[in-house]
């Protein structure tokens, strides 16, 4: 069915899942609130994508989520914007608590991109509980389960609420924390406060809550014969140099063969090597590249050598900027493999200057793989980092845009979080954003196959796992990132 999405003179659009109504039209046709799910569980998967989303449903639930989905039309940086979108949502069904909407009684409020205090625009989510008495509490979104997905600027985004909060009794124990209907309304406000869209009032029947967040047994997908395995990881700040356990616990769990890492700054080569060889002892020994792209490394148990300038140095705007990045050939069991380990531009929103930078920092990597390794014969290639897409997507696609060996477009790998169905690959306790995916990988699909794709975040993994693993819940916490895994193959 085509989505009837309806504008209004110069007012903002707004659209909740196949309805849509915006406020200050004369002349919006009644509809029908939407239709509640039946909840198959675990159905839906936070990726960005609205394929798997059941026909005309723009709320559903399991015992772990409530799940919505919804469109301001016009893609747009969610979290960084020039006007709020606020989900509203009466959590117990009932108007007499929370903070009177027209007939909802408001629990629960979820404001992307909220105003500063002086009225300008700002960024990230601004998430606040109505007690039933009415007072307003403010929750730190990092220590949600709550999760937005695409984190790259789009026309479509999907969100899921986790039915367990930890809101001291703020929040009524009826419909989103137990069972029963979750009605809502979301509406788009510019900064200075004044609606300037809204959509139908929508409403969801949630079965029974569970008791524990779903942690899930399951193991690291083994290696196969012959396959490569690929971390990329960013450690926020050298973390590991003052911290070191938890990062040698994720990485002899995750037993790699080439580790790519991004903000692993000040520490030269032969220090990381060793750091390896210290914290992850193998037959032989590691070796790592570095360049002058700043924290970006690639260290392997296998031959490698750098390729390239020393440095990749671009003019986006008129001086000399360094790209972030260091490429490197690696010796495989599936013939030789040009990595580059990337750290773009981070920060701003769709059209940015950031954006821009992002974009010629992709064009330059892209061109300056192609030139480096036009002359040593069949090989794989693999670019991953974190490509901070909080903007729009080009860059993405310029990275993959014919970076294959055969001219062709480079694949963009797609991993799910180990144990979850979601792809984030950042979340921090202490930041207003929500998680979201920020690093990406593409590679040759003409000269490997991918055997497994993952990223890695203990949190979600059954204490029967970690012990099996030798982990801690916590460990994925000492980075903001958790690492992508990506084992490659011959064809």
């Amino acid at each position: 069915m085509q989505n009837p999405i309806l504008k209004c003179g110069w007012f903002g659009t707004l659209a909740l899942g196949l309805i849509g109504s915006f406020a200050g039209c004369s002349s919006s046709p009644t509809v029908e609130p939407a239709a509640a799910l039946g909840t198959p569980p675990m159905t839906i998967v936070l990726d960005g994508s609205m394929d798997d989303w059941p026909s005309d449903e723009v709320a559903v639930g399991d015992d772990q989520y409530l799940y919505l989905r919804f469109s301001p039309v016009d893609p747009i940086s969610l979290q960084s914007y020039k006007e709020s979108l606020v989900i509203a949502l009466d959590t117990d069904d009932s108007p007499a608590t929370g903070e009177a909407l027209g007939d909802l009684g408001i629990d629960l409020e979820i404001a992307f991109s909220p105003p500063r205090e002086d009225g300008t625009p700002g960024r990230g989510t601004r998430i606040t509980a109505i007690s039933p008495e009415g007072e307003r509490v403010r929750l730190p979104a990092g220590l949600l389960d709550i999760s937005v997905a695409p984190t790259h600027a789009a026309s479509w985004f999907e969100m899921r609420i986790a039915r367990r909060m930890p809101s001291d009794g703020v929040l009524p124990e009826a419909g989103l924390l137990s069972s029963g209907r979750v009605r809502g309304r979301m509406s788009m406000y510019n900064a200075s406060g004044r609606r300037v869209a809204e959509a139908p009032e929508f409403f969801v029947d949630l079965p029974q809550a569970a008791a524990d967040m779903h942690r899930a047994h399951v193991i690291v997908p083994r290696k196969s014969l012959g396959t490569v395995r690929i971390v990329s990881y960013n450690v926020l700040n050298a973390t590991p140099m003052d911290k070191p356990e938890p990062f040698s616990r994720m990485l002899r769990a995750l037993d790699p063969d080439i580790v790519l890492v991004q903000e692993w700054y000040n520490t030269p080569a032969d220090e990381m090597a060793a750091w390896f060889n210290r914290e992850l002892p193998i037959e032989g020994q590691w070796r790592a590249v570095t360049s002058e792209g700043r924290g970006v490394a690639v260290v392997s148990r296998l031959e490698i050598a750098p390729i390239g300038p020393p440095a990749l140095v671009i003019q986006p705007e008129g001086e000399d900027r360094t790209v972030r990045v260091t490429p490197a050939l690696v010796e495989t069991p599936i013939g030789p493999m040009a990595v580059a380990s990337i750290h773009l531009k981070c920060c701003g929103s769709l059209n940015s200057r950031e954006d821009r930078i992002r974009n010629a920092e992709a064009e330059a990597i892209a061109a300056m793989i192609e030139e480096q390794t036009a002359d040593i014969g069949p090989h794989v290639r693999v670019v991953i980092g974190d490509c901070n897409l909080v903007g729009g997507r080009d860059p993405l696609l310029t990275l993959a845009r014919r970076l294959d060996v055969d001219r062709s477009n480079a694949s963009i790998v797609e991993p799910y979080v180990l144990g979850d169905n979601a792809m984030y690959t950042w979340t921090s306790p202490t930041s207003n954003f929500l998680p979201g995916r920020l690093d990406y990988a593409v590679y040759s699909d003409s000269s490997a196959v991918i055997d497994h794709a993952f990223i890695f975040d203990p949190a979600r993994l059954s204490d029967k796992t970690l012990h099996e693993l030798n982990l801690q819940v916590l460990d994925g916490m000492a980075s903001d990132h958790r690492p992508l895994v990506l084992d490659l193959r011959a064809p």
